[in-house]
């Protein structure tokens, strides 16, 4: 029989060569045709310059998508080796779980284990702690080497304002690349300067960054996930506090974690104790009495107008108490909207381009209530893309694809999926004694015998899978009959909530102004999901488009795209 094959397959490192995903691919695709297989070009998946200990790969992802698409794409995933998957034990795991349930083989070529064999489970999982342990050893032996290099003055960091790094091939790493070290740029130093003279005379960090944009000059280098080159509040903040400048390096201050299932890296302050600190006199840029006048002003500033809360402007979209925030986007240079005023007692909070108020690197200068605006647009939100034959018509035509493709209620799925998870405990228990114990053919032989039982029940729960169909189904109904049926409550309940579950309908509202001032208004334009994504696979047509008029006394009448 001839199986279809999809490949997956990965680097981990910008410095890995790029030729090592076309020797993983090749090795899979050999392995292929000696079995007589198919390997389907278009499943073939990689990831490039991506650590495996996260699994927000947006291959790796596709392929899990992929895997679980009901009919099957193929039949079997095929791997070099279990650290090209992941490098995080349980995450592999939960892989394998998820391609037996779909009923997807998956096959590492190089180390020769076959999740169809009966001994896999178990080299899985030893091969995984394997590459996760190598993982944390390799975290170890950087951090040393990075040490060594800062206590001979060399630079561990990227690139810094005010400076350039220059390689010294008389020093090379373990990987042969040179050494860096940080040599005073000087006319990025005399912008360092004036932002310290300007800090010191008083000045704000909107009035700071605001002159930099108006003068245009130069912006330290563009990052990919910032689309716009232009100064910023944060960024002079920072500046202002960089102990580089005034000649000191402190090694060590701070260290990264990445978020649990993620390659999202976290910043956590590591115990004073810890830090490393390097008097550097060749580095200053800064000389002592503007320091010290900064930093006095900075405390002042903080003692006066901080009343307690946390210091620094910071995007607050996530948190904020405003339900829109971080979902409207100005259309002229695509920057979230964002309460730019009114934040006193007596006034009323207004949406606003940050570009604009905040950079004045933006023409958008309409801004408008929040209140109004909201209220308006969620109003009509409800009038037009929510109406009761659209929402009925929806949940209908999802119910009955779902219900075309699948099986009927088995009534010992409960007892099934407690044993399910009750064989799984005992197999890891079994598993760690083996270990232990080295070959022992009586744990051999119950473990066998447990993965057969939970083989014979995955068969089953596959068949019996749908009866969750029903429920869901009134879930969705009752969410989108209900909670959604007026949608204005979401403005009157827990907003960090209420965004949860926006963010299931709409990615993104782009606010299009018209006009300025006490006449001007926007018009808002996006796509809205009805079930919320899902009957992304139901063939259901649950999206429609809307433009409406959002904010402004003077507004016109709404403009809708009709349901379709």
């Amino acid at each position: 029989m001839r199986l279809r094959c999809a490949a997956y397959a990965r680097y981990s490192s910008d410095r890995q060569s790029p030729s090592s995903i076309d020797d993983q691919l090749r090795n899979c695709r050999q392995y292929a045709e000696r079995q007589g297989w198919d390997l389907l070009d278009r499943h073939i998946y990689y990831d490039e310059a991506l650590s495996g200990s996260g699994a927000d790969r947006p291959a790796f992802v596709r392929l899990r998508t992929a895997a679980a698409t009901v009919p099957k794409l193929f039949d079997v995933v095929l791997v070099d080796d279990t650290s090209r998957l992941s490098r995080n034990a349980g995450e592999t795991a939960r892989i394998c779980e998820e391609l037996k349930f779909a009923q997807v083989r998956i096959i590492f070529t190089s180390q020769g284990i076959d999740s169809k064999h009966e001994q896999a489970d178990m080299l899985m999982m030893i091969h995984g702690a394997m590459d996760q342990e190598y993982n944390k050893e390799l975290a170890k032996k950087t951090h040393r080497g990075l040490e060594g290099r800062a206590l001979k003055g060399l630079h561990t960091g990227g690139r810094c304002y005010g400076y350039d790094n220059v390689k010294d091939p008389t020093i090379t790493g373990a990987d042969g690349t040179p050494a860096v070290r940080l040599q005073i740029n000087e006319p990025e130093a005399a912008v360092v300067r004036r932002i310290f003279e300007m800090a010191a005379d008083g000045g704000s960090l909107k009035a700071i960054t605001k002159t930099l944009n108006r003068e245009h000059v130069p912006t330290p280098r563009k990052r990919k996930d910032r689309p716009h080159a232009t100064w910023c509040p944060t960024a002079i903040r920072e500046m202002l506090r960089r102990d580089l400048y005034a000649g000191l390096v402190i090694w060590n201050r701070s260290h990264f974690v990445k978020r649990p299932g993620t390659n999202k890296r976290v910043r956590r302050e590591c115990d004073p104790s810890e830090w490393k600190r390097l008097e550097r006199p060749d580095l200053r840029i800064i000389d002592e009495n503007l320091w010290d006048r900064v930093q006095q002003h900075i405390t002042s500033m903080n003692d006066k107008y901080n009343f307690g809360n946390r210091p620094g402007l910071t995007p607050r979209s996530s948190t904020s108490p405003h339900i829109l925030t971080g979902f409207m986007k100005c259309a002229l240079c695509g920057a979230n909207l964002i309460i730019v005023c009114g934040r006193g007692k007596d006034g009323h909070h207004r949406y606003g381009c940050p570009q604009n108020f905040n950079r004045g690197a933006c023409p958008n200068g309409l801004r408008q209530r929040a209140d109004h605006l909201e209220k308006m647009l969620f109003q009509q939100l409800q009038e037009a893309v929510l109406r009761p034959e659209a929402v009925d018509y929806a949940i209908q035509e999802f119910e009955r694809q779902l219900q075309l493709s699948l099986a009927g209620l088995d009534s010992r799925i409960g007892r099934m999926r407690q044993r399910a998870d009750e064989i799984k405990q005992e197999i890891e228990t079994l598993v760690v004694n083996l270990i232990a114990c080295r070959h022992n053919p009586t744990l051999v032989e119950a473990i066998n015998t447990r993965q057969k039982e939970l083989d014979e029940i995955t068969r089953q729960l596959l068949s019996a899978e749908p009866n969750s169909v029903s429920a869901e189904i009134g879930r969705i109904r009752k969410f989108v009959a209900g909670q959604l049926g007026d949608i204005r409550q979401l403005l009157t309940g827990d907003v960090r909530k209420a965004k949860a579950e926006l963010e299931k309908h709409v990615t993104a509202i782009r606010m299009v102004p018209q006009g300025e001032g006490k006449t001007g208004f926007y018009v808002a334009e996006g796509e809205w999901d009805l079930l919320g994504g899902y009957g992304e696979n139901s063939g259901s047509p649950t999206k429609t488009d809307f433009r409406m008029v959002a904010g402004g006394c003077n507004a016109p009448k709404v403009l809708m795209v009709p349901f379709r």
